[in-house]
């Protein structure tokens, strides 16, 4: 059992070491280019970004479990390594040579290989992607009972936030129209560009919670994986979420991730379903874009606090569910063994 603790501490430090020099790394080179190209670019780094959890634990996979992996998980590992670098190499060749074609290229790139991904797994015939969660029809009804309380929790959201900055109507309308489209922008997230967020919930949820639970237990792993994915977002804090205000936004993501990480550890341990999380990943990255809160904010000391309050009161209830205080889950008991 020690020895088994020692290895769990050896691959969590593994992961989040790498994982942080490859984001800060990518971070100094947008810093440097960033007063020198168009600041939608920017934009860019922040999704090639997304990928680097899940190259992390990819890479350390493949080095530390690869004879317990199955070869055409290996083969899909593979070619998501490919993905990566061939958008990594998009990304800093093209700030200097073709600054204006940087999006549509990744956007193509994610988009193949979405759908190359996308017809890998649902032609799995050996269940070899159950390994990661990536099993669609897996705990079907409780995947879609969490993204619906989701939406809620967004819906709400809006209402308090409505409340509180005076737009309440304004903020009521928008939510619902985007609620209009979600349907159809949801479909479409999935086929054309899962792979994205596939790079960040396998990297957070599906590698490195269950190894902190193992370590911490079920709620305290949860609360130390929200800080280190909040810190993750620092390059982007800087430069493209709140260049005026980037301590006050890495102050907020650092409450964000770890009180939305709440959720999305509960939705991951009740379902066991890696497309769970990547489905509210999505939903909430499509209603943060669409009602315009995403980039270049400003924040001042009040809408810190209101958010961070506003966040907590919605997501923080949920550490104290019943998925909570069960002795293991479907994620952390397929780990052990």
């Amino acid at each position: 059992m020690k020895t088994n603790s020692i290895k769990i501490k050896n691959e969590i430090l593994m992961f989040v070491s790498v994982n942080f020099i490859i984001t800060f790394s990518m971070g100094i080179v947008m810093f440097f280019v960033y007063k020198y190209i168009d600041k939608a670019a920017i934009s860019d780094f922040a999704l090639v970004q997304m990928f680097y959890p899940t190259l992390t634990a990819v890479i350390l996979m493949i080095n530390n479990e690869k004879n317990n992996i199955d070869r055409n998980l290996i083969y899909f590992f593979k070619i998501y390594i490919v993905l990566c670098i061939l958008s990594m190499i998009v990304l800093l060749t093209g700030v200097s040579d073709f600054p204006q074609y940087i999006s549509k290229i990744l956007y193509g790139l994610i988009c193949a290989f979405s759908i190359a991904a996308f017809y890998l797994i649902f032609n799995n015939r050996n269940n070899c992607f159950e390994k990661i969660g990536m099993v669609l029809q897996k705990n079907f009804k409780n995947v879609f009972i969490l993204c619906l309380i989701f939406i809620g929790i967004e819906f709400v959201i809006a209402i308090l936030n409505g409340f509180i900055y005076g737009n309440f109507i304004e903020n009521v309308e928008k939510s619902i129209k985007l609620l209009e489209f979600l349907p159809f922008n949801l479909l479409l997230g999935i086929l054309i560009s899962f792979i994205s967020f596939f790079g960040e919930e396998f990297g957070w949820r599906g590698y490195l919670q269950p190894r902190l639970q193992v370590l911490f237990g079920k709620k305290l792993g949860v609360i130390i994986l929200g800080p280190i994915w909040g810190l993750w977002h620092l390059p982007l804090c800087f430069m493209l979420y709140s260049p005026k205000t980037p301590v006050y936004c890495l102050i907020f993501h650092i409450f964000y991730c770890t009180f939305i990480g709440i959720f999305l550890g509960l939705v991951y341990m009740k379902t066991g379903n890696l497309w769970s999380t990547i489905i509210v990943h999505l939903i909430n990255n499509y209603m943060a874009s669409g009602s315009g809160n995403a980039n270049n904010i400003v924040f001042t000391p009040e809408i810190l606090i209101l958010n961070i309050a506003v966040c907590g009161i919605v997501f923080l209830p949920f550490i104290f569910t019943k998925e909570y205080r069960k002795k293991s889950s479907r994620r952390t008991c397929e780990f052990y063994s």
